[in-house]
């Protein structure tokens, strides 16, 4: 299993569990073209790519700038998100504009990138969400993002149907030791990932390499269609 002569497009490709992927891929054969909205993250990640890899802009919430991305593509293969902008889950202090809440920069970005891609990817290709265990287990402060990612896991298994033979999957990772963490104080940070390495049964946290693997192996696999897979190392209750 490959991806040779495959054409791979990740949105956030350019750090964490973006790049990791678009790394893999290169090692599967695969070309690669990354896009995002920081250009100066997408360089410094082409630079550690193979020549055949290419970058776009992409701003995940402005209509236009997707429909700009997909008009310079063509013979897609597979796509991968993982851009998701951020917001308040917080219930009462949520914004009741819908462009400002997380449920916009999660749910409503995919749901535009997906109706763009359809019409660039080969019928045999795939299309890959990232979602996250608030899906499931919800904590205080959550509202918007489990709603966000319940959506997006739905919306995944609606496309399935609706869009075959393309296929739709959801990866929902569970505690992952990637950069999105080092806004935190590097001791508040290690306390964080002792606290939730006790939570998993194999006793690590996940790594973004644990998502790649993942994601290239639905990429490879076509026979994994409409699934949301966790990939969470055995969360213990």
């Amino acid at each position: 299993m490959n991806l040779k002569s495959q054409t791979v497009l990740i949105i956030g490709g350019a750090t964490g569990m973006g790049f990791a992927t678009a790394t893999l891929v290169e090692k599967l054969g695969g070309k690669v073209i990354i896009a995002g909205h920081n250009e100066e993250k997408n360089a410094l990640a082409l630079e550690k790519l193979s020549e055949s890899a290419e970058s776009r802009y992409v701003d995940v919430v402005d209509p236009d700038s997707i429909e700009e991305l997909f008009n310079s593509l063509d013979n897609l293969h597979h796509v991968f998100i993982t851009a998701a902008p951020g917001g308040t889950g917080d219930f009462l202090e949520a914004p009741l504009e819908i462009k400002e809440t997380y449920i916009y920069g999660k749910f409503w970005s995919l749901f535009m990138i997906s109706k763009s891609a359809v019409k660039k990817i080969d019928q045999h290709g795939s299309i890959t969400f990232i979602t996250g265990g608030f899906a499931t287990k919800p904590t205080k402060g959550t509202v918007l993002v489990t709603a966000a990612f319940n959506a997006v896991e739905g919306f995944a298994k609606a496309l399935t149907v609706e869009m075959a033979p393309i296929r739709f999957n959801v990866i929902r990772p569970g505690f992952i030791d990637s950069g999105f963490w080092d806004y935190m104080e590097e001791s508040e940070r290690n306390q964080l990932f002792e606290e939730n390495k006790k939570k998993i049964a194999v006793n690590r946290l996940g790594k973004s390499e644990d998502i790649a693997e993942m994601a290239a192996s639905i990429m490879m696999n076509s026979f994994i269609n409409g699934q949301v897979i966790e990939v969470d190392g055995g969360q213990l209750p």
